[in-house]
């Protein structure tokens, strides 16, 4: 991550405040109607699936609320729920039905 909050001159590499990964997170954490969904799909693949059990540690250090430990998991289940439907259908979740109707 690199953030001097100056403007970036021609060819410097410019890097992420880290206020933009965790909206990204939080985007990513609000979705729980387009994961419900997706587990869905994917047990009626795959009955035997597991990722609707699978835990979902988060390190404490990550977060000092129980709300934001929340949006983390929801995130982690997101993004995971996002690689198994590419692995199952040959595509994910991403960008039609997590952004059309599967939201929250």
């Amino acid at each position: 991550m690199y953030d001097d909050r100056q403007p970036a001159k021609p060819g410097l590499p410019v890097g992420l405040a880290p206020s933009t990964v965790w909206r990204w997170l939080s985007w990513l954490g609000r979705m729980p109607g387009a994961r419900q969904s997706a587990w869905d799909l994917i047990r009626q693949k795959e009955p035997n699936a597991t990722l609707h059990r699978q835990p979902w540690p988060v390190s404490p250090s990550k977060y000092r609320c129980e709300k934001r430990r929340g949006t983390l998991v929801e995130a982690m289940q997101v993004l995971a729920t996002h690689r198994v439907c590419q692995r199952i259908f040959g595509q994910g979740i991403f960008p039609r039905y997590a952004t059309s109707g599967g939201g929250p």
